[in-house]
């Protein structure tokens, strides 16, 4: 079509020089504007572009729900078998920077019992797996899930950082 205005332009230009000019001009004019309104329809499309992103996320942790029963750690870590260290996971999840009375009595809430010496072991083990990172606070240590579990977490969610 481009094409086919200059051919014209050229043409009807060679018989009115202004007249040329004044085509020419607004040739521009109109591509300028064409420019700026899809500088504008992309500026105005990028709020929709982000719903869209926010909803399929939305969808996805709804989806995790439905067919899990709520976000647990075995959807991250389907290799840990023994409930006490999914229990442990869930209780970090919840609350970090916990120390071994701290986890013990949360885990006795949730099933009735737990052993501190129990609850030591299963700590040293997810801590050798690099699920829970041991760091010192005041005079005890305290427990925490590793930055690399909390990254795992969030990409379940479809949140990619």
């Amino acid at each position: 079509m481009a094409k086919n205005l200059k051919g014209l332009v050229k043409n009807f230009g060679e018989e009115n020089p202004d007249v040329k000019n004044d085509l020419a001009d607004e040739i521009r004019e109109l591509n300028k504007r064409i420019s700026e309104l899809e500088k504008t329809l992309s500026v105005l499309t990028q709020p929709f572009m982000d719903l869209s992103k926010t909803t399929g996320k939305y969808l996805k942790l709804t989806g995790l729900l439905l067919e899990y029963g709520g976000l647990t750690p075995d959807l991250i870590f389907p290799e840990i078998k023994d409930p006490i260290s999914k229990e442990i996971v869930r209780v970090l999840i919840d609350r970090s920077e916990q120390n071994i009375s701290q986890i013990t009595e949360l885990v006795r809430s949730k099933r009735g019992t737990a052993s501190r010496r129990i609850i030591r072991e299963k700590i040293e083990e997810l801590t050798e797996k690099n699920i829970v990172q041991k760091h010192q606070k005041r005079s005890r240590y305290a427990y925490s899930i590793t930055e690399e579990v909390i990254k795992k977490w969030l990409q379940i969610l479809g949140f990619n950082i």
